[in-house]
């Protein structure tokens, strides 16, 4: 069974380091390079969003869970389809759906569709229990509140889990529920030694920790984000340097170009898309080159990264041009850079 994320676009970029994470067609398939040569005209761009959504829809409804997971994520950016869309992946039978369809349900404040989230306290998956509370905590309150409300004392014994993906889910879960009470409970779990895991799993999950700990005001722990941009690990300096990014950590901004010009190719990406939250442009070259790698992974991710550049219009045409990729993967990828939905995933 597919690991459950937090970040499901994460996946396609780790599975070429041997991890496993939580991540209307054109009618004739041009080459990128061709599209690229069009002219963007307000027209075309439409066209393209439209194409977009559809991806989204078709992907919603995929074989692959971990697509229809990533999928509900783009689809972030659809507030007139992710109603439907949630309803419908809750019911699936994949956990990886379910943990995102309840974690949209609490991002977004999803009223309409969060009561179904009590049948999910007691779901054999503990990422999809923690993401249950996480829903009606935000769309209900907590316990005491009434109604819907619910008790959040659970996510302590969730964030101090063995089980990595467990405490990864619940430390990202509390940091997006703004309670800083949770600080120590989190300090403690990233103390906590997670006695089955590979020592860079055992990192990253500290990193991720460390990211929900500085969520909820603690600013401290910047230093030891920053300091995983140069762990012995690949996997710990690409997610520092994602994490950077969605902390909008400009002070670190040379750091992140120097990343630039480190193995491997993915943790150039990382930086690049980085670059791109922060309006430098540093890195497009770099991403529009793995934009046509041979390499699913590289295209898809490249595809994420170029959605950070939406005000060029190459990183735009390129875009419009990924929507018709042979790979699904890479199509989805496309139409969440080109819709703005899963940026978070970067």
């Amino acid at each position: 069974m597919h690991r459950l994320t937090q970040h499901g676009w994460i996946r396609l970029m780790m599975q070429s380091r041997k991890w496993t994470w939580m991540w209307l067609t054109l009618a004739m398939i041009l080459p990128a390079t061709q599209i690229q040569a069009q002219p963007l005209t307000a027209d075309i761009f439409q066209a393209a969003q439209n194409r977009a959504v559809q991806q989204i829809l078709v992907s919603a409804r995929s074989q692959d869970p971990i697509l229809r997971a990533n999928a509900l994520e783009a689809a972030e950016a659809l507030p007139n389809r992710i109603g439907p869309l949630v309803q419908q992946a809750l019911m699936d039978q994949s956990p990886v759906v379910r943990y995102a369809a309840l974690l949209t349900i609490g991002k977004l404040k999803l009223s309409g569709v969060a009561a179904n989230a009590r049948q999910f306290i007691n779901d054999p998956n503990e990422s999809v229990r923690a993401a249950a509370i996480f829903a009606l905590a935000r769309n209900f309150g907590t316990q005491g509140g009434g109604g819907f409300s619910v008790d959040i004392s659970p996510l302590a014994g969730l964030v101090m889990s063995n089980n990595p993906t467990t405490r990864g889910n619940a430390a990202y879960i509390m940091g997006l529920m703004g309670d800083d009470t949770a600080i120590p409970m989190l300090k403690a779990a990233a103390r906590k030694r997670l006695p089955t895991a590979p020592q860079a799993r055992e990192v990253l999950i500290r990193v991720q920790i460390a990211e929900a700990i500085y969520r909820l005001g603690d600013t401290d722990v910047l230093d030891s984000i920053r300091a995983g941009m140069f762990s012995q690990f690949d996997e710990v300096r690409i997610l520092s340097v994602q994490i950077l990014g969605r902390l909008y950590d400009r002070q670190w901004e040379p750091a992140i170009e120097n990343a630039l010009k480190k193995d491997p190719i993915e943790l150039k990406l990382a930086a690049a898309g980085t670059l791109g939250r922060f309006g430098n442009r540093k890195g497009l070259d770099i991403i529009l080159d793995a934009a046509q790698s041979q390499s699913v992974l590289l295209r898809s991710q490249a595809a994420i990264c170029l959605g950070m550049f939406r005000n060029e219009p190459t990183a735009t045409q390129m875009l419009i041009g990924m929507l018709t990729d042979q790979s699904e993967p890479v199509r989805l990828a496309a139409a969440a850079g080109l819709l703005g939905g899963g940026r978070d995933g970067l």
